[in-house]
């Protein structure tokens, strides 16, 4: 893929100034293509407890606004005030996905293996354009994409979380038609 003109940082090593202007350039690129971006609301130190296991860069991320979405609101990334349970109420919550798929099944094995799945994968982003789809963060830091109707049968799209923000910030260089679907508005099947 590449790291656009980014040769001396590489995944898991940026440092915590770096990244702050690796959030702020993916953030100020979302912005130009419409997105709706408000400060953090709140400077506690208490993480969330679902948060506890996700990669530091994925809280500091997840920590830098508490409103990150398009312009049409159908996608957002979630802050960390969606994972805390006193959070701001939100028509869906940040494991929507994985209630709906627990919901589905029709076997306590089938509840098992969704259970399992998503213990693995912290969804970091919601869209219903499309109907339903997320990017999740995996346990090894790898990025995936899922859809409905069988959300757990996801994708590898970057090999680390900070991939997906070197693609935002550096867009168009790559195209790649679920990711700019979700983030720029383009229509993917």
């Amino acid at each position: 893929m590449g790291q656009h003109g980014r040769d001396h940082v590489t995944a898991g090593q940026e440092t915590p100034l770096g990244e702050e202007e690796s959030f702020r350039r993916a953030i100020e690129r979302l912005r130009e293509a419409g997105w709706t971006c408000e400060p953090p609301t709140s400077a506690e130190d208490d993480v969330p407890s679902v948060l506890r296991t996700a990669p530091e860069t994925v809280i500091r991320w997840a920590s830098s606004f508490s409103l990150l979405s398009s312009s049409d609101e159908t996608v957002w990334f979630l802050s960390r005030d969606d994972y805390s349970s006193s959070g701001a109420v939100s028509m869906f919550a940040w494991n929507e996905w994985e209630q709906l798929s627990i919901e589905a099944a029709t076997t306590d094995d089938e509840a098992l293996a969704v259970s399992r799945f998503w213990e693995r994968h912290l969804p970091i982003l919601l869209s219903v354009r499309n109907g339903y789809e997320y990017l999740a963060v995996r346990d090894d830091g790898a990025v995936v994409h899922g859809t409905e109707p069988e959300f757990e049968e996801a994708v590898v799209v970057f090999p680390h979380f900070e991939d997906l923000l070197r693609y935002i910030t550096a867009r168009p260089a790559r195209r790649d038609d679920v990711i700019d679907g979700l983030l720029f508005d383009r229509q993917h099947p």
